[in-house]
């Protein structure tokens, strides 16, 4: 396995969970925690590009394959030659550690869990504070007490949320993200999450046709 900023293959560590990807925006590896290998997302991007995407949230999570899974990749970056033989020259620092993949993060209900799990592991490698915890989200469970609870943990971990807010009318969500959710609805559960964890906004604009995204009337 040879990284590079084009392979962001789940697949690539042969891995349940964990997978490292060199990543242009971080200017390093950041090791992706998958929470949805059934490839389920309660939203349906237009941009998506995970294959055979469906409806729905991930399996139960093996919390102890997960953490094992984790921590043999920290030992294989940290204490390993992980590095040098599998990422390029000038990318050979581990920036962050990211709870993304193939669905929303947050529709696994062991998601605090895993926050705590990943908030040990990084303390044993030496890592705590040294490193981001990244949560790349959709913000549509922002309101649930489990998601609050490991937002909270994330807070105390140096990390941080990615929260995608595409559209700002109920037609664009609807188009881009195929939900019916609110706009305002949605900008509240920024305000919920922001609250709660340091936050980014995220959006993606593009041509859709060959026409550019329509200004709001």
């Amino acid at each position: 396995m040879s990284l590079t900023t084009h392979n962001h293959d789940r697949d690539a560590a042969g891995m349940t969970y964990v997978y490292p990807v060199v990543s242009r925006r971080a200017g390093g590896v950041s090791l992706g925690i998958n929470l949805n290998p059934n490839n389920a997302c309660n939203w349906r991007c237009i941009y998506c590009q995970v294959p055979n995407l469906e409806r729905g949230g991930p399996p139960p999570i093996d919390l102890a394959l997960l953490e094992a899974e984790l921590r043999r990749m920290l030992e294989s970056i940290v204490h390993g030659d992980f590095m040098a033989s599998q990422v390029p020259e000038g990318m050979r620092r581990l920036n962050d550690v990211a709870l993304s993949g193939n669905g929303e993060p947050t529709s696994a209900p062991e998601f605090p869990d895993v926050v705590e799990l990943i908030g040990w592991a990084l303390a044993d490698f030496g890592l705590l504070g040294r490193i981001k915890l990244v949560l790349i989200s959709n913000g549509s469970l922002a309101g649930k007490a489990y998601v609050q609870a490991g937002l909270r943990t994330m807070a105390g971990l140096n990390g941080e949320v990615w929260f995608k807010f595409d559209r700002a009318t109920r037609s664009g969500l609807c188009l881009v993200n195929d939900t019916e959710t609110d706009p305002e609805r949605h900008y509240q559960r920024l305000t919920t999450v922001a609250g709660l964890c340091p936050t980014w906004v995220q959006t993606c604009m593009f041509a859709l046709d060959g026409a550019p995204p329509r200004k709001k009337k």
